[in-house]
Parts: structure tokens; C-alpha cells; sequence
């Protein structure tokens, strides 16, 4: 005998003896509240492995089954069994068991479809690989075509993000639309209190700050100091202090009190260790110090927006005022540029809602 016959002996007697040890094992397989076998299959050695069977025919009543293929035929051991088939589809449930791996086939019944038991093979020697890891006894969900979800409630959050986005596109546009009132003349100016917004030359008028160490003199000024210690630099102290003046644009000339208004400054002076000017480049030690002055100039042109009471023989700014030094173009360009960012987020945040909603 040559080589080659002794090979397709040796794969004829290896066969034979797997479909024997199949034809041995095999247990009949029936679908809960039927009383008639399924042909062809048999379930899997290992109660894990019957109860993982019977749960997943479980998922299968009459009413999901073909009434055609219901009607009980004799397979090749003389017993009644029945093939059937998912209704409206071409399913066999026979060949889904053992395509996911719960049933085997029976080799007693006959030959099933090629790729059906070519799979059914797969799964047997998976099985004889993982004997010792028993099978989940519940059918996993995305076996039946149901990806697993997260639980993280994206909705919720999307939601929530959502009205924060809102509410801050509608405080912005609050803030904007203050700063965009029609500018008025000093001599249109009324006696009566009301929301107005002015700009002139500003003068003090008794006398005026004089910035540390320095010969500028200013109406308004916000003083940072700042220590060097072995952590770094670090604030001490912080202090602010504005006065009368008086605003002149041309038509006519207001006093006005500065001393509890919102002050936006645009000019800076450093004072390092007692001498003006930056520290860019130095070398620091312990104990020095820098005095940061933001200020406005005496002579500067300001612009007042807010509510001007008057009071005895000038008016009192309230703390709804701000002054600009200049104007308040810079203002409107960062609330206009933060507007807009706010409805690019909620756009953004709006279409998310929606796919996450269609799926």
C-alpha cells in the first residue's frame, strides 16, 4: 500500500470515529412546548451547554415558526422529527443552532448543508479547545444583531449642555446690546436719571493720582502688587482707586463721580523694586517686588455707559457704569466673537442630539 492510501485511510478511520463518537453522545433536541424532536442535531455534552440550548430555542413559539414546517417527518432512525423554519424568512432553525455553536450535528441524520458543517466543526474543536471554560447560559444580545449600548446618558448631558449654551448666548447679547445705545452729546444730557452713554476729555477736578514712583498722574488706577518668594511670584495685595473729573466732548462739560464705576483700563506701568519699567530678562530673588499700575491718564479721552444720577452739582456713576479708556470697541469685538462661539457650540451640540435621537 502506498503512501497516498494509507494517508486517505488514516483521514477515513479519524472521521469515522468523530461521526461514532457524535452518534454516541447525541442527545435529541426539542423546542420547549413541542413534544416532536428537531432532525439532525443533537445537543452538547454538559448541562452548561444543554441549558444555553434550551434557552435560546426558548426565544421561539409557534406563532414565530412556519406552520409548513411544522409537520412531523420520519428521519433515517424510523422517529418523527420536524425542520423549522423562521416564518416569513428562509431561516432553518436547525442550521442557526449549529451555526451559533448550541447544537451539533447528528451524523446519524445525515450530511447538512457544506458551510453548515464546516462550521458546526469549528465549534467542536472550539469546544474540545475550551473544555474547562463553561458556557454563558444567556444569549448574548449583539448575537441577535443588537450591539451593546452604553449606559453613560449622553442625552442628559447634551440636554444640560444645550441650556447652558443658550443662557449664555442671551447674556451675552444682554451685555452687547448695553454697549450698543446711541452715544448722546453732554448739552443733550437730561436732568432726569436714565441709561446713557457719553465721551470726552477727562479732567479731575480737584486733583489728581500720581502713580508711584513715576510723574504720571491719572483719574483711575488699579495697583497689583506682587512679592518673589521661594514659590514663585505671588500676589499681595490688590487695590483700586478712581476719582471726580470732569468730562468735557466739545458741546459742554458734566462732573461726574468715578469712585464706585466699573473701570476699564488700557494702559500699564511696572514698578520693579522701586525703579519703572519691565523685568523681562532679570533674575529674580526673594523679597523683590513689582508694583503693576493699570491706569488712566489725566487728558485721556473715556467713554461712560450706564446710569448717571446726578447729585448735588455733579452726577454719581453707579455701579452699572463702566468706563472705557477710549472706547468700548474692544469690548464688542470679545462679546461678538463669544456670541458667536456660543451658537457654533450649539449648533454643534444640536445636531448630536439629533443623531444620537434618529439612532
Amino acid at each position: 500500500m502506498d503512501c497516498l492510501s494509507k494517508r486517505k485511510l488514516g483521514a477515513f478511520v479519524c472521521l469515522t470515529a468523530i461521526c461514532l463518537s457524535n452518534q454516541v453522545s447525541a442527545k435529541p433536541v426539542t423546542i420547549p412546548t413541542f413534544s416532536v424532536q428537531l432532525c439532525g442535531i443533537a445537543a452538547p455534552s454538559g448541562k452548561t451547554n444543554e441549558l444555553a440550548l434550551r434557552q435560546y430555542l426558548s426565544h421561539f413559539s409557534r406563532i414565530d415558526l412556519d406552520e409548513s414546517s411544522l409537520k412531523p417527518r420520519l428521519g433515517v432512525d424510523g422517529v418523527p422529527c420536524i425542520r423549522p423554519v423562521v416564518r416569513n424568512t428562509a431561516v432553518s432553525l436547525i442550521h442557526r443552532a449549529v451555526e451559533l455553536g448550541y447544537a451539533t450535528w447528528d451524523p446519524s441524520s445525515g450530511m447538512l448543508d457544506l458551510d453548515t458543517w464546516m462550521i458546526s466543526m469549528v465549534h467542536a474543536e472550539q469546544n474540545v479547545q475550551h473544555h474547562n471554560i463553561p458556557r454563558s447560559t444567556s444569549t448574548p444580545k449583539y448575537s441577535q444583531g443588537q450591539p451593546p449600548r452604553s449606559n453613560f446618558p449622553w442625552l442628559q448631558v447634551i440636554a444640560t449642555s444645550l441650556f447652558v449654551s443658550a443662557a449664555l448666548i442671551l447674556l451675552q447679547l444682554g451685555r452687547l446690546s448695553s454697549l450698543m445705545i446711541r452715544r448722546t452729546s453732554i448739552a443733550g444730557l437730561g436732568i432726569a436719571e436714565g441709561r446713557s452713554k457719553i465721551r470726552g476729555i477727562a479732567i479731575p477736578t480737584v486733583g489728581a493720582l500720581q502713580i508711584a514712583h513715576t510723574d504720571i498722574q491719572a483719574v483711575a488706577y488699579l495697583r497689583t502688587t506682587k512679592k518673589y518668594g521661594h514659590n514663585g511670584w505671588r500676589i499681595t495685595g490688590r487695590d483700586s482707586e478712581q476719582i471726580s473729573c470732569s468730562i468735557d466732548d466739545g458741546t459742554g462739560c458734566i462732573d461726574v463721580d468715578l469712585t464706585h464705576a466699573n473701570v476699564h483700563f488700557s494702559n500699564q506701568v511696572s514698578i520693579y523694586n522701586g525703579i519703572p519699567g519691565e523685568h523681562l530678562g532679570r533674575s529674580p530673588y526673594i523679597d523683590d517686588t513689582n508694583i503693576v499700575f493699570d491706569y488712566i491718564p489725566v487728558g485721556a479721552v473715556v467713554t461712560l455707559i450706564g446710569t448717571l444720577v446726578p447729585h448735588d452739582n455733579c452726577f454719581r456713576a453707579t455701579k452699572n457704569v463702566h468706563v472705557y479708556d477710549g472706547d468700548e470697541r474692544v469690548e464688542v469685538r470679545l462679546l461678538k466673537f463669544r456670541v458667536l462661539l456660543c451658537i457654533g457650540v450649539l449648533l454643534v451640540l444640536s445636531v448630536l442630539m439629533f443623531i444620537l435621537r434618529a439612532g
